[in-house]
């Protein structure tokens, strides 16, 4: 947790994304973040900006154009997705990949399957980085 915490703190912004319920955690996870001052910005919240990639580029791109177009390599994109295969999620961690943006990937399926546990999980880190922030 303590990593995490030194990259929020040590990024120009925080990019946050996520689709369904993680979209909701993501907004969520911006909130507190800016909240405590940090500069953050969560891909999922501009529904013009979003719908015009995906009518235009495909939904695919919709995370990954705007961090082609917002992001530097001294950024930091949280992604929040339980499968963690979304082609949208991995495109954005490819494009922040390119792009020198350092990323950090909350916890995906592994042995636990169930949505619910896995966003309560989700929601419960969320809570803890404000609270250490």
């Amino acid at each position: 947790m303590k990593p995490l915490v030194k990259m929020i703190k040590s990024a120009r912004f925080v990019f946050v994304c996520g689709n369904g319920g993680s979209a909701s955690t993501a907004e969520h996870l911006t909130n507190d973040l800016f909240s405590k001052g940090i500069k953050a910005i969560c891909l999922n919240s501009n529904t013009s900006i979003m719908t015009m990639i995906a009518n235009d580029f495909g939904y695919d791109s919709v995370f990954s154009r705007q961090l082609a177009i917002y992001g530097t390599n001294k950024d930091l994109l949280i992604t929040i997705s339980c499968s963690g295969n979304s082609p949208n999620i991995v495109g954005a961690l490819l494009m922040a990949d390119g792009l020198g943006i350092k990323t950090y990937v909350f916890e995906t399926f592994g042995e636990e399957t169930d949505y619910g546990r896995l966003e309560d999980k989700h929601l419960k880190l969320v809570h803890q980085l404000k609270n250490l922030l």
